[in-house]
Order: C-alpha cells, then sequence, then structure tokens
C-alpha cells in the first residue's frame, strides 16, 4: 500500500488487470500510452505453460491500441535452437511471443526486446543455502558447466534505453548479462562474503528433473541447456553491457546483499 500511494503521490494511474484474462484489463489502460512494457510469467500458476496462448490476445490489445513503443522480455527459442532435443516452455513461449510481436511490427513505430540472464535473485529463491544438522551448508543446482546471471534490477535500466533511442534499438533483441561463470565461482564468492564454506552440489540433469519439488523438470532441462548451447544459445551474452555499461558483476551484487544470506544461514 506504500508503494501504490508513492505512485499515486508521483501522478501514476494505477490499474488492476488480470494477464489470465486479457478481456478483464481495460482498454482505456493503453490509451494515450506512448510505450508499453510487457513480460509474461511463466511461474505464475495461472500462466504455466500459456504463455503462448494468453500473451497473444494482451500484444493484439495493445497494438489496436495506439501504442507506439511495445517492449517484450524475451528468451531464445531452446526448441529449435537444440533441433528439437531440449524442451525449455518459460524460454521457447517467450521466443515464439517475440516472434508474433515481429509479425506484428506495423502497428507500431517501433518494437524492442529485453533478454535477462538467469537472476543472480534466484539465490534467495529456487537456489537458497541448505544447511544441514550438523552446520554444513550448502546449494544445489543441475549439473551444468556454464552460468549466465544478471542481477534483474538492472533491467529497467535497458528498458530505459530503448524508451531514449527506439530508432537505435528498433527490433533489437538486448541480451543482459553480468556475469558468465562455471557455478563454482557464484558459490566461492557466496562463501568468501559469507565468511563460511558453502559447498556446491551439482545434481545430474535427469536426478534433479526427478525431484519431487515443484518446477524441477523446467529447471533441470533449462540447466542442460546452459550446459550445451549457453544461455542465450546464437546470441553474444556481452551485448547488453553495450548498452548498460555497469551491469553487475556476481560479487557486487553479493556486497549489495550480503545480509539476505546471513538471514538464510542463522534460522
Amino acid at each position: 500500500m506504500k508503494l501504490q500511494k508513492k505512485l499515486e503521490n508521483l501522478g501514476v494511474e494505477l490499474v488492476e488487470g488480470d494477464m489470465s484474462k486479457p478481456d478483464s484489463i481495460p482498454d482505456s489502460i493503453f490509451r494515450g500510452v506512448y510505450g508499453v512494457f510487457l513480460l509474461t510469467d511463466y511461474w505464475d500458476p495461472s500462466m504455466t505453460g500459456k504463455e503462448l496462448e494468453e500473451g497473444k490476445p494482451i500484444i493484439d490489445k495493445i497494438a489496436m491500441s495506439g501504442v507506439k513503443h511495445l517492449i517484450f522480455s524475451s528468451l531464445p527459442n531452446v526448441e529449435e535452437e537444440s533441433k528439437g532435443k531440449l524442451k525449455v516452455p518459460h524460454f521457447t513461449q517467450k521466443a515464439l511471443l517475440e516472434k508474433y510481436i515481429r509479425e506484428k511490427k506495423n502497428k507500431f513505430e517501433y518494437i524492442s526486446f529485453v533478454s535477462p540472464a538467469f537472476y543472480y535473485q534466484n539465490f534467495l529463491s529456487f537456489f537458497k543455502i541448505n544447511k544441514d544438522d550438523n552446520g554444513n551448508l550448502s546449494i544445489m543446482m543441475p549439473q551444468t558447466r556454464s552460468l549466465t546471471g544478471v542481477d534483474i534490477t538492472q533491467l529497467g535500466l535497458a528498458v530505459l534505453q530503448c524508451l531514449n533511442a527506439p530508432d537505435k534499438y528498433n527490433e533489437q533483441c538486448i541480451p543482459l548479462a553480468g556475469e558468465n561463470s562455471p557455478p563454482q565461482v557464484y558459490i566461492d564468492a557466496i562463501s568468501e562474503k559469507l565468511g563460511k564454506r558453502v559447498e556446491l552440489k551439482l545434481v545430474p540433469i535427469d536426478t534433479y528433473a526427478r525431484l519431487k519439488t515443484p518446477g524441477s523438470e523446467e529447471m533441470a532441462r533449462m540447466f542442460a541447456w546452459f550446459d550445451e548451447f549457453g544461455y542465450f544459445g546464437s546470441r553474444d551474452w556481452t551485448l547488453g553491457k553495450k548498452v548498460v555499461s555497469d551491469l553487475k558483476p556476481f560479487r557486487t551484487w553479493m556486497d549489495e546483499n550480503i545480509k539476505c544470506f546471513q538471514d538464510q544461514v542463522s534460522t
């Protein structure tokens, strides 16, 4: 409520709508709007497996509203680039929505795409530190040789660049990453900043996929993609640094968020 009040005081009009029910989003929300940043959320229970199905009507609504600039958060087409070997729906469905937007580019003056890497923040959610009965600390994740990451709070800097230079970034996709290293590099940074040893436990892909935790199969396939093709596939992960020059390396982000990790191990 405090954030809502703050936004209202800044002159921001807040309108509520359910992305899983495009008809619930009033047409007036886009009236007189220059630009829209759109993100579909695979991990929202209402959208799991249905990003393409639910995203298209929203894009259609935006296209018919007179919005001049649409910026979409996209990801690589895993199924296409792996030639059907791997299926990671929360990547591929976003790629197919990007394709759908490109097919409708004549409805907009500008279309741009941003593509964030693995969130550093995932170490505070999906891949938190585990503490056993003896106080030993570990982080478990699927097997991969490389992990390309970014502080997701910097995504807005890339969106702003697209808005400020629409001609430069028209029809462009900007991959955003501040770190591209083996997983052990991330765990070493966590250990160093905590002052406590954290063990990295890399689990074979097939084993991780069979875990009973929510999303484990999707995560396992995603890490298989990282391992064989890299996070961005054929796209150059360094391109985002030319757009946002101060994308944070993981250690810098750790410095800013060390208390979150201290809280994890203190409980």
